[in-house]
């Protein structure tokens, strides 16, 4: 938490109770606004949702945290681990998994079949989990 509070007061936040709990309650699976509220409530924090929302984008912000859309276009959050991943999502259940890919060529194949300077990009796989198939 030392580390986050020199970011935070570097861009003039303090970490206030609600800051720590709100970073406290992420990880790095990926979660949407109202799975952490319902994370805070099991612990008897109560946070609205305006706070999370506004804290998360502070976060994002100062790259402490990384913000993820799926097809349903809500966001989720997780902790910012500076290693580029991708993530799996059941499209039944909705469970979600880091996957890490030697992207070499598909990043080569769309410079080469692109008139663009590609700087990032972003993909998603969808299936069933063993769960759920």
């Amino acid at each position: 938490m030392v580390e986050i509070k020199k970011q935070l007061a570097a861009k003039g936040y303090r970490l206030t109770k609600p800051r720590q709990e709100i970073f406290a309650s992420l990880d790095h699976e990926p979660q949407s606004v109202l799975q952490i509220i319902e994370k805070l409530k099991k612990k008897n924090i109560k946070i609205d949702k305006v706070t999370v929302y506004r804290t998360l984008a502070s976060f994002v912000e100062l790259k402490l945290i990384e913000e993820t859309q799926f097809k349903n276009k809500i966001s989720v959050y997780e902790l910012a681990d500076h290693q580029h991943h991708h993530h799996v999502q059941c499209e039944k259940c909705g469970k979600i998994e880091d996957i890490c890919l030697d992207e070499k060529l598909l990043i080569q194949a769309a410079k080469k079949n692109s008139s663009f300077q590609i700087k990032s990009h972003h993909l998603e796989f969808f299936g069933l989990c063993k769960k759920c198939h």
